[in-house]
């Protein structure tokens, strides 16, 4: 990284009181002029680069498959996923062998792809994510580059690759993170298209932006749409910068966009009908309107998602709102749009899960990276320097509680204790030393040793990954809390191949993953239920199984008849707090098996 420390950073060459005085229309060409040689790169700043972007991959991929599948989205997921492989069906997406039809089917073919390339494996599964993420970032820093400098580009990837929501959510079977790869390219598509005075380069970009929009509408629905329209809209609105739509192909876009999102849409209302009608409206408007799916938050719960999810940066958001207000520039509004309306629209919503706000990270990531450079462009880093020590007080915050958790348990209450994953002694001993070394790099800079950018960088950056490493095994040991991995390993040999698996009132998606089954569970629970299979639309709908794999829902009187009647073994699966309930409400005597993990395994006597 020799290459970055004389490279000067890019910024704005206007003065600070004409600075602040700049409209909201002004050229950005004005405000990105930079000397010749800023934004190219050197031999050593691609190694640098080059170097960055391994370890990043390194940071997502390293034991990615060592957790368990968390019950029960990313069961789910891939579960959907491996059901595509068993029934042959890129059409509808299957759990249990049922159609469930509460998200479009982009996310699923991705995971099935990586599974027929790779193996159902959690790897696999997490695969179409972790990649999502290096997209994410990749786009972020060539986004920041152009625009602001090596520098901040450095920063901004730096910080949205280390953020706790973005880190943990790359390494999930989830459909948020590919989104966030599409919104981000959709958006930094449309600001590169509307500042660029290159035909051909606008072509591009438009269909970059069109492709985007595409694929998020196939992610996810009409939030993929939504999200990067509204920022746009705000933004053109705001600068008054209307003509550009003329410069943005909409009519062509648009029919490009209908040609590729309608196919799939219109397949799946023919093989499921009735299904346009629910998704869009029940699935979007209804969701978003009313408090039907039992998702309804305060207010202000984003904040603390973001406080959380946005950690260890989140103690420089604070400096981060000031310099952006100081500096009013036109890409600070974009970013600032970027960030703030998402979080406006989610929070007014009545459907709210933590995962829904993971789109503005990558616009909140450069505007906290302009905000570190600033420090060092404008010379005032040595009064401030403690500022980029906070991220590290946050992560020795976070060790120290950790460790505590393994040292002195008795600290803390017995629900506490479940909720904060305990590590062991060696991994609360790793933590401690990385504390010391944040001390040795604290004490060092103090002397006078990497107080540069190159060097201040190059410590923060160690220390970063080092702990996000460290919180990657972490996660590992608590996924196994929420997962039906273990029960699996311990009742499969109690299972014969051909057997009939039941469970009553205790469903969990990742039975059927890990052990591959090849017919479905059945599910004996009375009806009337708001979900079933964890879907509002399976509950309502009652979709028939596929074809050739018969009843999957059972009351208990059905489950009786076919108790008695059925000529295969059954295994039924039972939470060990309601045995005595089954009984008494099914009136059917069976024989226990095993009981693993508050679970019995029973069969007939």
């Amino acid at each position: 990284m020799s290459g970055l420390a004389n490279r000067p950073v890019s910024g704005n060459p206007v003065g600070k009181n004409r600075f602040l005085e700049i409209p909201w229309s002004y050229p950005i060409e004005h405000l990105t002029t930079l000397p010749p040689d800023s934004l190219s790169s050197s031999r050593s700043d691609r190694r640098s680069a080059l170097a960055f972007g391994l370890i990043c991959l390194v940071l997502f991929f390293a034991n990615l498959g060592g957790a368990a599948l968390f019950e029960p989205d990313e069961t789910r997921n891939a579960e959907k996923a491996r059901e595509i492989l068993v029934l042959n069906d890129w059409v509808t997406p299957h759990e249990n062998f049922v159609p469930v039809l509460d998200k479009p089917m982009f996310f699923y073919w991705l995971v099935a792809l990586s599974f027929k390339l790779f193996g159902v494996s959690e790897w696999a599964a997490r695969l179409p994510s972790a990649l999502a993420a290096l997209g994410c970032l990749w786009l972020v820093f060539r986004f920041a580059d152009k625009r602001w400098g090596r520098w901040v580009a450095l920063w901004s990837t730096l910080i949205l690759a280390t953020s706790v929501e973005f880190f943990l959510l790359a390494r999930l079977v989830i459909i948020e993170m590919s989104l966030t790869l599409f919104i981000t390219l959709a958006l930094c598509a449309f600001y590169s298209a509307v500042h660029t005075d290159n035909g051909k380069t606008r072509r591009l970009q438009c269909l970059m932006m069109y492709l985007a929009l595409s694929a998020g509408a196939l992610d996810k629905g009409l939030i993929g749409l939504i999200i990067p329209g509204m920022v746009c809209f705000f933004y053109l609105l705001i600068t008054r910068k209307w003509s550009a739509l003329n410069r943005l192909y909409l009519l062509p876009g648009t029919l490009g966009c209908l040609l590729l999102v309608a196919p799939w849409y219109l397949w799946a209302e023919a093989r499921n009908p009735g299904y346009l009608r629910y998704y869009f409206w029940d699935e979007h408007f209804v969701r978003y309107l009313t408090d039907e799916f039992n998702r309804s938050k305060d207010w202000y719960y984003f904040s603390g998602v973001l406080a959380l999810g946005f950690a260890p940066w989140i103690a420089l958001l604070p400096f981060t709102a000031h310099h952006g207000w100081r500096n009013r520039d036109d890409g600070n509004l974009f970013l600032a749009l970027w960030v703030v309306l998402p979080l406006v629209f989610f929070s007014a919503s009545n459907s709210q899960l933590p995962h829904y706000i993971l789109p503005i990270f990558p616009a909140l990531a450069v505007l906290t990276g302009r905000t570190i450079a600033a420090l060092f462009q404008k010379g005032t880093i040595n009064g401030r320097r403690w500022l980029l020590y906070l991220p590290w007080a946050v992560t020795a915050v976070a060790i120290l509680g950790l460790a505590s958790r393994a040292f002195w348990p008795a600290l803390f209450s017995g629900e506490l204790q479940k909720k904060i994953p305990d590590g062991g002694f060696i991994l609360a001993s790793c933590g401690l030393a990385l504390i010391l070394f944040y001390v040795v790099c604290i004490a060092a800079n103090a002397k006078g040793f990497w107080k540069d950018q190159l060097g201040t960088f190059n410590c923060l950056f160690v220390g970063m990954i080092i702990f996000f490493l460290w919180l990657a095994l972490l996660f590992e040991t608590g996924s196994f809390r929420r997962t039906a991995n273990s029960l699996a390993k311990k009742v499969g040999s109690a299972i014969p191949r051909e057997s009939q698996i039941a469970a009553y009132n205790n469903y969990m998606t990742g039975l059927l993953f890990y052990l591959a089954l090849d017919r479905p569970m059945w599910v004996v629970a009375e009806r009337g239920k708001a979900t079933s299979l964890g879907s509002p639309y399976v509950a309502r709908f009652r979709p028939a199984p596929a074809p050739g794999y018969g009843e999957v829902f059972f009351t208990y009187e059905e489950f009786r008849k076919a108790w008695d009647s059925e000529e295969r073994p059954i295994r039924l699966l039972l939470d060990v707090r309601m045995v005595s309930r089954f009984h008494d409400t099914v009136g059917i005597l069976t024989k226990e098996l095993l009981r693993a993990d508050g679970f019995v395994l029973a069969t007939k006597p």
